[in-house]
């Protein structure tokens, strides 16, 4: 049994060496408890990634994180986290993500997250929603994206309209990462009469509401199960259903959104981490033409490649990461990290299955589900456009008239 992760952790004003490595003993705990506990918890039920896991399995895996204290490391204690800055959860991020496992959003906290609710929740919607949340008993999710909402996410269709004593919430949402396995919603409505992101409202909605549907989950490429749709028909909702302020809902998503890119760049450079690691392993094993294809230089350098952008990537994600934590603006740098990790975990991938040539795309291999899985990291949180439209504007404005 792994013992409790040590969290005596300094939180310093410069970047060096130092900010990453006291996060050692950190990464070590979450790699053994995904492969001494986590990963022979999935053998054993025989889960695949073809849907999602059972939701007592996941609190299981929950509970157990928690017990070591790997669950929610960047919250504050006061609240039931580690106390972490956000470079210590990108760090466990990045390791989580290279291993194979399909309760990454349970080992350390996912979904929705609770960061919205900490940040402008009453006393009464931590009491509700935050503390069972923190304890690992439930789950969440972040209800933004709608059928004619996705990269344009203020136009929203889904309407909270006023009623006595709080609102009727009527819409679609759909590809809610969690969806169909939250326990309640973080659900953006429009619910001021105005178009655009003044109108945009936050709202807390159990899942047990009636009218409200998570039962339809997608056939999602690489993550079935995991993303789903949310129908809301009538679904009424008390005044302090309200997240923060009515019509602040827009500013309470990107402020979410824009930390959450650099989690997602932290994602998708772990996943790179194993696509280098599972590639080298079998370029030094495989023989062709009496040799091993590591011996080859078409293959050296693809690895080389790979190696150059994953420490790149490893860099930039450290970086914007502390940059989080210091209070700076990260409007820009997250898209910069985001994009660049998610293109760049698609270029491995690619490659991965190259240097394993036909067996590659075999399911037991492991890397033709790297490959499809890393597809959609190149959308959630913004698109690859979207992102280069964000550090452009943000590069003119700033530029010299």
């Amino acid at each position: 049994m792994p013992p409790r992760a040590h969290h005596q952790v300094t939180r310093r004003t410069t970047l060096n060496h130092d900010s990453t490595t006291q996060y050692e003993p950190l990464r070590q705990a979450v790699r053994h408890y995904v492969t001494e506990e986590v990963i022979p918890l999935e053998r054993e039920h025989g889960l695949t990634w073809n849907i999602a896991p059972p939701k007592d399995l996941r609190r299981k895996v929950r509970l157990r994180a928690k017990e070591l204290g790997l669950y929610a490391p960047e919250m504050p204690e006061a609240v039931g986290g580690a106390g972490l800055p956000f470079l210590g959860r990108c760090i466990m991020e990045m390791e989580l993500h290279s291993h194979d496992t399909v309760f990454f959003e349970d080992v350390l906290g996912g979904g929705g997250g609770p960061t919205p609710i900490l940040l402008a929740g009453t006393r009464a919607q931590q009491d509700r929603f935050l503390a069972p949340l923190m304890a690992g008993e439930t789950t969440t999710c972040f209800a933004l994206s709608e059928p004619d909402a996705g990269s344009d996410a203020s136009n929203l269709r889904t309407r909270a309209v006023p009623a006595e004593g709080g609102f009727v919430v009527d819409g679609t949402k759909n590809i809610v990462s969690n969806g169909p396995q939250a326990d309640f919603g973080i659900v953006f409505a429009m619910a001021m009469g105005a178009d655009g992101p003044a109108g945009v409202t936050a709202l807390l909605i159990d899942s047990t509401a009636p009218g409200y549907d998570n039962s339809r989950s997608h056939t999602c490429m690489g993550f079935t199960g995991f993303q789903g749709e949310i129908a809301l028909i009538d679904v009424r909702v008390g005044a302090d259903a309200v997240l923060g302020e009515v019509g602040r809902g827009f500013a309470l998503a990107m402020d979410w959104i824009n930390a959450n890119r650099i989690r997602t760049a932290a994602m998708a450079t772990g996943i790179a981490r194993r696509a280098l690691a599972r590639s080298s392993a079998y370029a030094m094993q495989r023989r062709q033409f009496g040799a091993p294809i590591a011996s080859f230089q078409a293959i050296q350098l693809k690895l080389a490649e790979m190696a150059t952008e994953l420490y790149a990537a490893e860099s930039i994600v450290t970086r914007s990461a502390w940059m989080k934590d210091e209070g700076q603006d990260i409007r820009q740098v997250s898209a910069m990290t985001k994009l660049y990790a998610s293109e760049m975990v698609n270029r491995h991938a690619y490659e991965a299955v190259q240097i394993h040539g036909g067996i590659g795309c075999l399911e037991e291999t492991g890397i033709e589900r790297i490959y499809r899985m890393v597809r959609i990291l190149t959308i959630l949180e913004g698109t690859s456009e979207m992102m280069r439209l964000t550090v452009a504007d943000r590069l003119l404005k700033a530029a010299p008239r």
